[in-house]
C-alpha cells in the first residue's frame, strides 16, 4: 500500500514523463547507431556532417542494440532510483505497491513489458490499460508488481 502522501500517477504525468524519455531514446539511437556505423564501416564524414546508413545485419543488431540499451536505461535507473530522466523531471517515481524500491528483477520485467504496451503504436496497449486500471497500472507495471506514484 502506498503511503498517505503518495498518489498514483494516471496516464497524463506518465505521458509526459515518456515524452522527455523519448529524447532519451532518440539520443540513445543516434549513439548505438554510429557505434554499430563505426564498427560495420558505414560511418561516413561528409561536408554536412557524419552519416550512417547500416542496411541488412547491421541494421538489424543496431536496432537490436539499441532496444536492449533503452529497456536496460528503464530498468537500471527505476530499480536504482525509482526513477529515469523523465519521471524525475516531473517529480514521479516507480515504487512496489507497498512503497518499497522495485527489484531488479521486477523493473526488468516491468520495462520488458514496455515493447507491448507500446503496441500497436504510440503506447495505445498501455494507455489503454492504465485508463482502464483501477489501480493506474499498465501491463509491465502488473507484471513486474510495481506502481507510478507522485510523492
Amino acid at each position: 500500500m502506498t503511503s498517505n502522501t503518495e498518489r498514483r500517477c494516471g496516464v497524463g504525468i506518465r505521458g509526459v514523463a515518456m515524452a522527455i524519455d523519448s529524447i532519451v531514446w532518440l539520443a540513445l539511437f543516434m549513439l548505438v547507431v554510429s557505434t554499430v556505423g563505426l564498427v560495420s564501416g558505414d560511418l561516413q564524414t561528409t561536408s554536412e556532417g557524419i552519416e550512417t546508413n547500416l542496411e541488412g545485419g547491421p541494421a538489424l543488431v543496431g536496432l537490436g542494440l539499441w532496444l536492449a540499451v533503452s529497456i536496460m536505461y528503464h530498468t537500471l535507473a527505476e530499480w536504482r532510483w525509482g526513477k529515469t530522466l523523465g519521471k524525475y523531471l516531473v517529480s514521479i517515481k516507480v515504487t512496489r505497491p507497498d512503497g518499497s524500491p522495485p527489484s531488479l528483477v521486477g523493473s526488468l520485467l516491468r520495462n520488458l513489458l514496455r515493447l507491448i504496451d507500446w503496441l500497436p503504436f504510440f503506447y495505445l496497449a498501455g494507455i489503454i490499460t492504465v485508463a482502464f486500471s483501477k489501480s493506474d497500472r499498465r501491463l509491465g507495471d502488473r507484471v513486474g508488481n510495481t506502481i507510478v506514484v507522485r510523492p
